[in-house]
């Protein structure tokens, strides 16, 4: 076998958590702002943020934020398409400076789940860009969903997770609403 094949090495097992389901926090950082990041073993160890840079928090109303993986496979690699989908629910000039600034951004998001505070990272190496979005007057009332992911044509991104330190970090560096 060739040596770049990874080798499972640890058991799956059931956790007994209560199965919470949903984030309770998002966090979503310009990739533009990001001045070092660091993954070791598939997890967020380390990030520095440019001078000024702030973390955005994304209200998670009622699961209005979600985060899916999926398989992408691309010239013989595998990786993960990733997506974050947002809600935004301003309709003011704010809201559309917000929702103009998904569509045209690149971001890695951070999310914290309800159940066990564990923190999901997408985008970490590939970065997150809009790929879709939707409004109704009719059926949501005009609030903007936008989905970032995985750019087309990108290997996609590796299963990432957050340090708490990292998390501490942002959250001590995020914008005040």
């Amino acid at each position: 076998m060739a040596s770049c094949i990874n080798k499972l090495n640890k058991a799956i097992m059931f956790g007994c958590a209560g199965g919470a389901t949903g984030l309770a926090e998002l966090l979503l950082v310009n990739l533009s702002d990001v001045q070092s990041i660091t993954i070791t073993n598939n997890e967020v160890t380390a990030l520095t943020l440019v001078a000024n840079a702030k973390a955005v928090p994304v209200d998670c109303y009622k699961n209005s934020v979600k985060m899916i993986d999926a398989i992408r496979q691309l010239d013989g690699a595998t990786g993960l398409e990733q997506s974050v989908t947002v809600t935004v629910y301003d309709k003011t000039v704010d809201g559309a400076n917000i929702i103009e600034a998904l569509l045209n951004g690149k971001f890695i998001a951070f999310g914290k789940l309800r159940e066990l505070g564990a923190i999901k990272v997408a985008g970490a190496s590939a970065g997150l860009e809009s790929s879709a979005s939707d409004s109704d007057t009719s059926s949501n009332g005009g609030f903007m969903t936008i989905t970032l992911k995985t750019p087309d044509g990108s290997k996609g991104d590796s299963p990432t997770v957050c340090s708490s330190s990292v998390w501490s970090y942002l959250v001590a560096n995020k914008l005040n609403v």
